[in-house]
């Protein structure tokens, strides 16, 4: 189960990458995300999302069971979340996914409140929090813009 946790949360190998792995993380979602929301509704992105979340939250769990670092960067699915929440606020135009992933980076590497307050939270809540907030900041921002 540790190996699984493992590959799964580290993106299959993208939280490895020694250079930006959240960064690389957001951007490799793109695609996919655009793929499910040119094809699907709205509803089964949204589970999709709510399914992902879930194995997510007991993935992460078990790969920070017996670790100091609680919130390691080689993590990244908390990336796909959060990005995955900003597009929620998007359609599939390449200069709103643009602006999505450069909104979504900029809160989630600077972590404003309230962000910093899930970002401290030590436990799988934590790390995914701060990034569902980031997406959920991210995603307003561009809702009102748009």
């Amino acid at each position: 189960m540790i190996l699984i946790s493992k590959i799964f949360c580290t993106g299959f190998g993208v939280g490895k990458i020694p250079f930006f792995p959240g960064s690389l993380a957001s951007l490799s979602i793109l695609p996919i995300i655009w793929i499910i929301k040119k094809n699907q509704s709205v509803e089964f992105f949204l589970i999709v999302i709510a399914i992902y979340l879930i194995i997510s939250y007991f993935l992460i769990k078990v790969c920070i069971t017996n670790q100091s670092n609680k919130d390691p960067s080689y993590i990244v699915v908390d990336e796909h979340l959060g990005q995955a929440v900003t597009l929620l606020f998007c359609d599939e135009v390449l200069i709103e996914y643009f602006f999505a992933f450069l909104l979504f980076r900029f809160f989630d590497i600077l972590k404003p409140f309230p962000i910093n307050y899930f970002d401290n939270i030590k436990n799988p809540f934590g790390v995914i929090g701060d990034d569902i907030l980031a997406g959920i900041i991210s995603g307003l921002i561009i809702f009102l813009i748009l």
